[in-house]
C-alpha cells in the first residue's frame, strides 16, 4: 500500500513539472510570435519604418523614415522627399513604391509633411522643408545617415519647395545651414517660374495671392543665377521656364541635368518613379534619376 502511495506522489510531481514546462513553452511561444508581429508591423519590404516622427510643434510638421537594414556603423546617403498636392493637400504617405525602391538602392528615404495653405504661406512651407533638413542633419547618427549626403526630392508643389530651398540661401540659413549642405536636388515636375505658372493657372492665386512680387520671390527661377548651388536634376515636360532656368544656372557655373517627359502624365511622373509597372519612358526616367543620384552619392 505504501508503494502505491509513493508512486502516486511521483506521478503528481511529474505532472506538475510537465505543466510548468508547458506553461513556460507557451510563454516563450507568445513572446516569439509577439516579437515577429512587432517586427513586421514596423517593416515594409526590406526597410525599417519610423513613422510620424516630429520635427516641429505643428501636427503637420512630421516625417516618415524608411531605413535599409545594414550593418551597424554604416552611414548611408538620404533622400528627403516632399509630396505634391497644390500646396493645399497631399500627404507624406503618397510615396508609391519609392521607399522600397530607394532603400534597396542603399538610401535612407525620408518623406516629409509640411503645413499647408491656407493656414501657411509658401514661405512657411519652405521654412518647414528647411527645418526637416535640419532635423535630418541633427539626427543623422540615429538613423545611420551620412549628413554630408543629404539629397532633396519633390514632386509638383514639393518640387517647387525643394528647388526654392536649394536655390535661395535664406531658407537654409535660418536653420544654420547653407545650400552647400545639400548633396543634390531632384525636382519632379515642380514649377520654377511662379509668375508664368500662376498667369496660366489663376486658381493658385488662392495660395500665392495677387502680388507678382510674391510670385517672383517664390520662383526658383529668380535665384537660378546664384553661384555654388548643389547639382540639380529636373524631370519635366519641356517649357520655356525650364529652359530659362537651365540656361541661367549653367551660366553661373552650376550643374543642371534634366529628363524631358514626353508621354507620362503629371501624376504619373511620381507614381512610376521607381516602379516596375511603368512604361519604357517611366523606366528610362527612373534610370536617369538613379544615375544622377549615384554620381553624387557614391
Amino acid at each position: 500500500m505504501g508503494g502505491i502511495i509513493k508512486n502516486k506522489k511521483v506521478m503528481k510531481v511529474e505532472i506538475s513539472r510537465g505543466r510548468r514546462f508547458l506553461s513556460l513553452f507557451a510563454v516563450l511561444f507568445i513572446l516569439v510570435i509577439g516579437s515577429a508581429v512587432y517586427f513586421f508591423q514596423h517593416t515594409h519590404g526590406q526597410e525599417m519604418e519610423h513613422l510620424n516622427v516630429k520635427y516641429g510643434d505643428d501636427p503637420k510638421q512630421s516625417l516618415d523614415v524608411y531605413s535599409p537594414t545594414v550593418g551597424k556603423g554604416k552611414k548611408l546617403p538620404v533622400i528627403l522627399y516632399v509630396h505634391g498636392g497644390g500646396w493645399t493637400g497631399g500627404d507624406k504617405s503618397n510615396v508609391a513604391e519609392k521607399p522600397s525602391f530607394f532603400t534597396n538602392k542603399g538610401y535612407v528615404f525620408v518623406s516629409v509633411n509640411h503645413r499647408l495653405s491656407p493656414k501657411a504661406s509658401n514661405v512657411e512651407m519652405a521654412n518647414d522643408v528647411s527645418s526637416a533638413v535640419k532635423w535630418v542633419s541633427d539626427n543623422a547618427d540615429t538613423y545611420q545617415i551620412d549628413r554630408s549626403k543629404i539629397n532633396l526630392m519633390g514632386h509638383s508643389a514639393g518640387g517647387q519647395l525643394v528647388m526654392l530651398v536649394g536655390t535661395n540661401p535664406e531658407y537654409l540659413n535660418k536653420v544654420g545651414l547653407t545650400p552647400q549642405s545639400l548633396k543634390s536636388i531632384v525636382s519632379l515636375e515642380g514649377p520654377l517660374d511662379l509668375t508664368d505658372f500662376i498667369q496660366r493657372m489663376s486658381n493658385y492665386k488662392k495660395v500665392f495671392g495677387n502680388d507678382q512680387q510674391v510670385w517672383a520671390e517664390a520662383s526658383p527661377l529668380t535665384y537660378a543665377a546664384n553661384k555654388s548651388m548643389p547639382p540639380m536634376f529636373l524631370v519635366a515636360h519641356g517649357t520655356k521656364s525650364i529652359a530659362a532656368f537651365v540656361d541661367s544656372a549653367k551660366k553661373a557655373g552650376n550643374t543642371v541635368d534634366s529628363f524631358t517627359v514626353q508621354t507620362l502624365s503629371h501624376s504619373g511622373v511620381t507614381e512610376y518613379l521607381g516602379s516596375s509597372k511603368g512604361s519604357e519612358e517611366a523606366k528610362n526616367m527612373t534610370n536617369a534619376v538613379v544615375a544622377f543620384l549615384k554620381k553624387y552619392n557614391s
